[in-house]
């Protein structure tokens, strides 16, 4: 029995080619945020797919004229915002002349949930579920300070461990009892927020984040959420 021929794949057929300068259609929507129109948007295409679909870079001019939410979401997820990949149906030649960039009729923004973690730090800064998270400053270490002021509850048990030498460490049972005063937090550079705390007849310094406290204390969602913050952002 003879073999069979392989099926021929047809060749897509694309009406653009690299270097071309296009424009987004209008009407056509972001496919991860569908109430961000992209109608009037320019650029060039800088590459295409096997498939026939297109990697557009934007112009200058795009990128500072797109909505500045839309930017927000793109730093909030991780996208890219200089290029987007579209197809022969989104595109149209550009003919030159100003730019006609559709603009948001309504922006849907996602109430915070409480149950993410990210979510529940935005509410720290009065951020919307648009924002992304702000970096750790001395101005932001300041306003989470102030809120851990507000929300936590003192004396908290906790364990600590510190290090006793190049390889070694060891735990100590301590009682955390406040965030020093209000006026004046005790704040570092390096090390975040300083909490005050009892080791036997000692009073010491630790930074919150390294306080290590039991699954069933009710504090320990609140110092596990900044801790994520600090060491992340």
């Amino acid at each position: 029995m003879g073999k069979r021929k392989p099926k021929l794949k047809k060749a897509v057929v694309t009406n653009f080619k690299v270097g071309d300068k296009v424009r987004v259609k209008k009407g056509v929507m972001d496919i991860e945020y569908p109430d961000m129109p992209m109608g009037g948007w320019a650029g060039t295409i800088s590459e295409i797919s096997k498939d026939g679909m297109y990697t557009v870079r934007w112009s200058k001019e795009t990128l500072a004229a797109i909505h500045p939410v839309f930017k927000k979401r793109c730093e909030r997820d991780g996208m890219v915002l200089e290029e987007y990949w579209l197809g022969d149906n989104d595109l149209e030649p550009d003919a030159g002349g100003p730019l006609e960039i559709e603009q948001p009729k309504e922006i849907a923004t996602k109430p915070l949930s409480p149950k993410d973690q990210d979510d529940r730090i935005r509410m720290v800064f009065g951020l919307t579920s648009n924002d992304p998270l702000p970096d750790v400053e001395m101005d932001t270490l300041e306003q989470y300070h102030a809120y851990l002021v507000e929300h936590l509850t003192f004396p908290i048990d906790a364990e600590y461990s510190s290090e006793t030498g190049p390889f070694s460490s060891r735990t100590i049972q301590v009682k955390a009892t406040g965030l020093g005063d209000p006026d004046e937090p005790m704040i570092d550079d390096s090390y975040g927020i300083i909490c005050e705390a009892k080791y036997e007849r000692r009073s010491i310094d630790i930074p919150l984040d390294e306080l290590k406290i039991k699954k069933s204390n009710p504090q320990r969602k609140l110092i596990e959420d900044y801790s994520y913050w600090f060491h992340n952002w």
